[in-house]
């Protein structure tokens, strides 16, 4: 889990979030001003009402009591239209932000490496781009203008009680410097608390995430009961989170209570002593009670505000923080792809995920283009792991790749990829239709092309026969279709696109006879002058290819033909012998 700086308030992530305004400033000015007229027009109705005492009863002019009275429905109005005005604008100035945040967060995050996702758990990325986002909206619809209105309410407020009577003003103030030391208090406390519930809310998605996404395997070896107990516990740290928030809540605002009741009795006592004087009027106490009231609760309210602006800031960190993660591939390729023949050279090409833990060394070999080859051996042995070279899903540490006789980095990468086509072994199916999975929105691809493939493949009788055809949705993960179809929709969805170079990488090891039977025909049609490159346990799906490489333990073990091979009387023919006798 990502943490905070542990700092009570971060200034420089605060600046950093407010400058995120700055297009739109004019809106946001706006709003301000709404919030310096709001904040100017507080003491106006607490005025009407001592008017309305002091004055207007007492002489019996009673359509001067109408006229204040009309004035003071006037100012509710006035005052209340401000405010929807102002509501408005922060709000759309805030999700305006927000909006923009999510997009370059997913623009960013899109480009990282695949190594970035292996270590990275998808719940705590979900967390930043929704969670977090949206206490970033408090920030600018709440926190920063809350704050801001709430201290020139205490200006104007304190102001005009000083100049109404300055000595009572300052015995109804004694408490104050106690709130303060109460409200910094409270504040460290919230933040603390808020690091907490950030963290365990992260926990909670991450679990949710995989627990949902691996619930047949819980049911298949009957965890339910343990998987549920471990979610308990991350719940129970949860709510233990929020409620040392509560607690910090349920102090402070008794704590506010006392104080405020402490101003008002100071003011009784000394309105007493002025009362007997003849210098204290019932409006005038009327008055001040009602400005004591106002005080305390932007001073209250504050507390609170500045509290959503540190959660802000604190979500921000963490955003940011995931905006700073420099996890893209680093295209400084010049090289369009667009006339790419399928030449591929590797040459002492040395590969590891983690340093010091090497997965491929000194891999040299030679594809020629419209070829097929096929890499073949033990689990684990490094065959997926040169394919995923070719098309830059991840970068190697020493060597060389070629394409055509250009260095594989030189060329741009989203060229790169349109011309290197993937099947895998694990189909991933997006919740939308089957067309929509095989074109993945490419509006370039029409829905003859399709058609077409599909025929080619095998794959438009079964489509044809689903519900809507081709408008026929999947559901999440294709959860709706059998093995063999995801994966002959996955073998149209590469085949649509033309690619020159083909991997396929366990095509066929999940599938049904039937599917694998088809499977095959589709790849005798597709690899026909395309350089084809396929990983397979199954050696019947790799015989007939070109040339063949045996690898162990990330090093070519052997190479040749299937015939060669056999005749070398070495680990093919062992691995052959295993499958077939």
């Amino acid at each position: 889990m990502s943490k905070s700086s542990g700092k009570a308030f971060d200034l420089a992530i605060f600046l950093r979030l407010y400058k995120r305004g700055k297009p739109y400033r004019l809106p946001f000015f706006m709003t301000m001003v709404l919030v310096l007229a709001l904040a100017g027009v507080v003491w106006i109705r607490p005025e009407q009402m001592r008017l309305i005492l002091d004055e207007a009863v007492p002489a019996g002019d009673s359509h001067r009591v109408v006229q204040i009275g009309i004035a003071f429905i006037g100012m509710l109005l006035f005052e209340a239209l401000i405010q929807y005005v102002q509501t408005q604008l922060a709000n759309r100035v805030a999700q305006s932000i927000t909006f923009d945040l999510r997009s370059e967060i997913y623009a960013h995050v899109v480009k990282f490496k695949l190594s970035y996702f292996d270590k990275t758990p998808v719940g705590q990325v979900v967390t930043r781009v929704i969670s977090d986002v949206d206490g970033i909206a408090d920030v600018f619809s709440a926190g920063i203008l809350d704050i801001f209105r709430d201290l020139l309410k205490l200006v104007f407020i304190i102001g005009f009680m000083f100049w109404l009577d300055w000595k009572m003003t300052l015995i109804i103030l004694i408490p104050i410097p106690l709130l303060f030391y109460a409200t910094r208090l409270f504040q460290q406390a919230v933040k603390s608390s808020f690091n907490d519930v950030r963290d365990q809310v992260a926990r909670i998605n991450v679990f949710i995430q995989e627990h949902v996404s691996g619930m047949h395997i819980v049911q298949i070896f009957n965890r339910e009961k343990q998987e549920e107990e471990r979610f308990q516990q991350i719940n129970r740290e949860h709510r233990d989170a929020h409620i040392r928030g509560i607690w910090a809540y349920s102090i402070f605002f008794p704590v506010v209570e006392l104080l405020s009741a402490g101003s008002v009795s100071l003011m009784i006592w000394w309105g007493l002593r002025g009362s007997l004087s003849g210098e204290m009027t019932p409006g005038l106490l009327l008055e001040f009670s009602t400005f004591i009231t106002m005080m305390y609760r932007p001073i209250r309210q504050m507390a609170d505000n500045f509290n959503v602006l540190q959660m802000g800031v604190v979500n921000a960190e963490r955003v940011f923080k995931l905006l700073d993660t420099h996890a893209a591939q680093h295209d400084t390729g010049v090289v369009d792809a667009a006339n790419l023949r399928g030449d591929i050279t590797f040459k002492n090409v040395h590969f590891e995920y983690v340093e010091n833990q090497p997965v491929l060394q000194d891999i040299s070999l030679d594809i020629p283009a419209g070829s097929m080859v096929a890499f073949v051996g033990a689990t684990g042995a490094g065959k997926s792991s040169i394919a995923g070279l070719i098309n830059r899903y991840y970068d190697f540490q020493q060597g060389s790749i070629q394409l055509d006789s250009n260095d594989i980095q030189s060329i741009q990468l989203d060229s790169l990829r349109k011309h290197v086509a993937l099947v895998s072994q694990d189909v991933f199916l997006f919740n939308d239709s089957v067309l929509n999975n095989i074109t993945l929105r490419d509006e370039s691809i029409p829905l003859e092309s399709v058609i077409a493939a599909s025929k080619e493949i095998g794959a438009h009788e079964f489509i044809e026969r689903l519900p809507g055809g081709y408008d026929y949705s999947v559901r999440e993960r294709g959860g709706m279709l059998s093995v063999g179809q995801r994966q002959l929709i996955s073998f149209v969805r590469a085949y649509v696109r033309n690619p020159a170079i083909l991997v396929l990488d366990e095509a066929t090891s999940s599938v049904d006879t039937e599917s694998e039977l088809l499977i095959q025909q589709a790849t005798e049609r597709i690899t026909s002058n395309r350089t084809s490159i396929v990983i397979a346990h199954r050696l019947s799906t790799v015989q007939r290819a070109d040339k063949i490489y045996v690898i162990d333990k990330g090093r070519i073990a052997e190479q040749g033909s299937h015939q060669e091979l056999l005749a070398q009387n070495g680990l093919y023919r062992r691995l052959f012998e295993l499958q077939f006798q």
